[in-house]
């Protein structure tokens, strides 16, 4: 018997190699390892990580020191990879596009951000896509590309400029070992998050939006303990209806606002987070809201007379080229002292050299009036931040705001009132059950604006009709249903028609600043909201 299968196994053998059989041999294709740490100042032990390649996915546990490898058979880079945090946050990370067989792949907060900027939107989406174009965006020029980016929004908060957070070690604290620098810095990070008041999802959508130094940079400063929003940092306080802004700091731990020798204590309105009391003019005591995004915006008494709001507004050095584009403007001013107040709405076009090349008033749903050629400004950008709008009529200031989304606003003061404007960028229908709560001001027109409110309200979209582009929106205190219309009369503004509870109005709401603003279609007033947290 022994000697037969010896036989066959040989003639078995010949067979093969007369066949073009290789002598027998079989070559399996090689596996992809991808080795890291995943960490968030601490190790994460015990956790699971997932990657997933052009081709091939795996998964691994990591030990106690946050220290893992997956080996995927067959595998085409690149690869996306996600291990959970014992907070419920996902932290991602990558390896760029390649034909080696090993890989290092770190998985941390920095790593995380690095992702959101490859990714340009939201990384847990990308990472269960991973379709071509997401992959396509994996080359090593541009990973490279957002690391530099990363460390740049970081730039004053946590320096890795030596460090690749993606490949380089990473020694994760456990037990007596207390991690490497580059786990230090996963601290810092950390500790900024922590005093910002800031979610470390909140700044991978800032990152993820491009938004820049400026705005990442003013997110991260220090928060007031009853209050994310208000932060430690330099301020445009711009008295609307002023000729220009005075500069001032606030200190968010100690609640105060300096303007020179001035100093202005805020005190907490402990039932409503983000609500202050401060000190006004003639013993009065103005009410300060302050939105997430940092903005605030200072009231009268209601029913005062005389004195328009004041905004607070984080000082941030935004390149002139950032204004160019289309505009929407609402604001209330009037034509000199001896006339009333009123709502106005404009339309304006910059371009890259602070040039307005075009403008309109409008009046009403579709009647605007192109302002002459000797009308249009030029824009020019002033030390402390702020700009200078010049025409043949004078000057004006205007004082310009970046959020985490990217978008800029702009507030225009003079001393005949004020102009707030955002960008021409398209909005789109909220979702069914979506909503939210403000404070609501109402500033009523005539020689003297006269302040109504802040009202706390809160709403919920009741229904979404894609193909007129409207919605209908519930305010629960009451019941009260608005229709409003998006991207009407303009790209960026909503409109609302007239109904026995409401005024026809037209609103504009600037990007992710926590503000909402409309005027009454018939002149009657100028509305101001806040976001409350």
């Amino acid at each position: 018997m022994k000697t037969r299968h010896l036989f066959l196994t040989g003639l078995a053998a010949a067979v093969l190699s007369a066949c073009g059989g290789g002598g027998g041999e079989s070559t399996a294709p090689a596996a992809t390892k991808i080795s890291g740490t995943a960490a968030v100042g601490a190790a994460l032990g015990n956790a699971a990580v997932q990657a997933k390649c052009a081709s091939g996915s795996g998964t691994a546990t990591t030990a106690a020191d946050g220290s893992f490898t997956i080996s995927i058979a067959g595998a085409t880079r690149p690869c996306v990879l996600s291990v959970k945090a014992p907070d419920g946050t996902t932290l991602h990370s990558v390896v760029e596009a390649g034909t080696g067989t090993t890989a290092t792949a770190n998985i941390t907060p920095l790593t995380e951000l690095v992702t959101a900027s490859l990714a340009q939107g939201n990384t847990d989406a990308f990472f269960e896509q991973f379709d071509a174009n997401a992959q396509a965006r994996l080359s090593t020029d541009n990973v490279n590309a957002a690391i530099g980016a990363v460390r740049l929004v970081l730039t004053g908060v946590v320096d890795f400029s030596n460090i690749d957070p993606v490949k380089d070690p990473l020694v994760a604290a456990n037990g007596a070992n207390a991690g490497n620098a580059q786990d230090k810095l996963l601290d810092q990070l950390d500790d900024r998050l922590e005093a910002s008041k800031t979610t470390l999802a909140e700044l991978s959508s800032a990152v993820a939006a491009n938004a820049g130094a400026t705005a990442v940079q003013t997110v991260l400063q220090p928060a007031a303990a009853s209050c994310a929003g208000l932060k430690t940092g330099k301020y445009h306080v711009v008295g609307l209806g002023t000729a220009a802004a005075e500069a001032g700091e606030i200190d968010a731990a100690a609640l105060k606002l300096q303007i020179g020798a001035e100093v202005i204590p805020f005190t907490a309105v402990t039932a409503d987070a983000c609500r202050f009391t401060v000190p006004g003019e003639n013993s009065t005591t103005n009410t300060a809201l302050v939105s997430k995004s940092g903005l605030g915006v200072v009231l009268p008494p209601a029913g005062t007379l005389s004195e328009l709001p004041t905004l607070l507004v984080p000082a941030q050095a935004i390149a002139l080229t950032d204004l160019a584009g289309d505009w929407n403007g609402l604001g209330m001013e009037r034509y000199d002292n001896t006339t009333p107040y009123a709502p106005r709405r404009v339309t304006f076009s910059i371009d890259t050299a602070g040039k307005v090349t075009k403008g309109a008033d409008c009046s009403g749903i579709d009647t605007c009036e192109a302002w002459l050629p000797n009308e249009l400004p030029t824009v020019s950008a002033n030390a402390d931040g702020s700009f200078k709008i010049t025409d043949s009529f004078g000057v004006q200031f205007a004082y310009a705001f970046k959020g985490t989304d990217g978008q800029v606003t702009v507030i225009i003061t003079h001393d005949d009132g004020f102009m707030i404007a955002a960008k021409q960028i398209a909005r789109a229908l909220p979702a069914v059950g979506s909503g939210g709560s403000y404070w609501d001001s109402i500033l009523y027109s005539g020689m003297a604006p006269v302040l109504n409110g802040p009202t706390a309200w809160s709403t919920t979209i009741a229904s979404v009709d894609a193909q007129t582009g409207t919605y209908t929106r519930k305010r629960l205190e009451d019941n009260r249903l608005d229709v409003w219309k998006v991207n009407s009369p303009a790209i960026g503004l909503r409109h609302r028609a007239a109904t026995s509870n409401a005024s026809e109005m037209i609103s504009l709401i600037p990007g992710n600043t926590g503000l909402t603003l409309g005027i009454a279609v018939n002149g009657s007033f100028y509305d101001i909201s806040v976001g409350r947290p």
